[in-house]
């Protein structure tokens, strides 16, 4: 092989890959460097806890208060201590809901709609609802999933003169926003343990109705109007078994001022029909199908629904 033969002024390329080798790390470790820098000497964690706490004290509608916001940068998060939601976010002034510590992490970039995902555990006695907020350029986007909401919270959010019942509901919801509007959005609730014990309503006496199994499947749109896909309410065991579908045009005001305009296919258990007597009234000898089932309508507003039977 021929050896090419190297100047006296000239170095062999080795050496001029090196320094260029050599000048790359130099001006990397200097921009990590200019980079943590600025990270521990701008004020950036004051910037993002002012506009925290801005958002928090201008949100009259839903008044939020805690003991202390901080911010950490390891995995980049935002800490609420102790907040409280007044009871004025869900019409109940009178009560509230102490939750534990907040963490707001910011998950990664979102492509739909167009800006950064952000991770909020919100947890209260038995409750967990993992929320993922996406802060677009014109417009956000929240989701949840694997999220579990106790009767102990529902309770004390719907107030103690609403129907009592005890299990777990569990929540998958996406919901697109335009400032402060729904465009559209799309809700499944469901449980497999939800009871309704022995209780007066409205001047009735219910009696023991072990449901278990509830299913809602349901979209929205801009004009708040809730279309009601399916609702499964009860199985094969439990003393009402319905299915149902309609519309609810939503009161954002006050939710149990809600439309309802929903019909659907209900049967009952001949011991129900026996302990809850005022039942067979309203039936007003209406004759049911072959498997047993009423078809009926529900009118009125969602704090004082009106059925009627066909």
């Amino acid at each position: 092989m021929v050896k090419l033969k190297v100047q006296p002024n000239e170095l062999p390329d080795e050496i001029y890959s090196q320094k260029k080798m050599f000048f790359s790390k130099v001006i990397i470790g200097a921009l990590a460097l200019f980079f943590l820098a600025f990270c521990f000497n701008f004020p950036l964690d004051n910037i993002i806890k002012s506009h925290v706490a801005k958002a928090l004290s201008s949100n009259r509608a839903c008044p939020i208060t805690y003991d202390e916001l901080k911010f950490e940068w390891f995995f980049p998060k935002i800490i609420i201590k102790k907040p409280v939601v007044s009871g004025i976010c869900f019409n109940n002034p009178a009560a509230s809901l102490k939750l534990k510590d907040l963490i707001v992490k910011v998950q990664s970039p979102s492509f739909w709609p167009l800006g950064v995902k952000l991770h909020a555990k919100i947890k209260h006695k038995f409750s967990v609802l993992n929320i993922y907020p996406t802060i677009g350029l014109t417009s956000h986007a929240v989701k949840i999933e694997k999220s579990s909401i106790s009767h102990d919270t529902l309770v004390k959010v719907l107030g103690s003169k609403s129907l009592k019942f005890t299990g777990d509901i569990e929540i998958e919801s996406v919901l697109k926003f335009k400032g402060n509007n729904i465009i559209s959005g799309d809700l499944f609730v469901n449980s497999q343990n939800l009871n309704i014990p022995p209780q007066n309503l409205g001047g009735f006496d219910l009696p023991n109705l072990p449901i278990s199994v509830i299913q809602i499947k349901a979209s929205i749109n801009a004009k708040n109007l809730l279309d009601i896909q399916d609702i499964r309410i009860g199985n094969a065991d439990a003393p009402i078994l319905a299915e149902i579908d309609g519309k609810i045009k939503l009161n954002p005001h006050n939710i149990r001022n809600s439309a309802l305009d929903l019909n659907g296919d209900i049967k009952f258990s001949p011991e129900f029909l026996e302990n809850f007597g005022i039942l067979n009234m309203l039936l007003g000898g209406k004759k049911p199908s072959d498997k047993g089932f009423y078809k009926f309508n529900l009118k009125g507003k969602l704090s004082a629904p009106r059925p009627s039977f066909q």
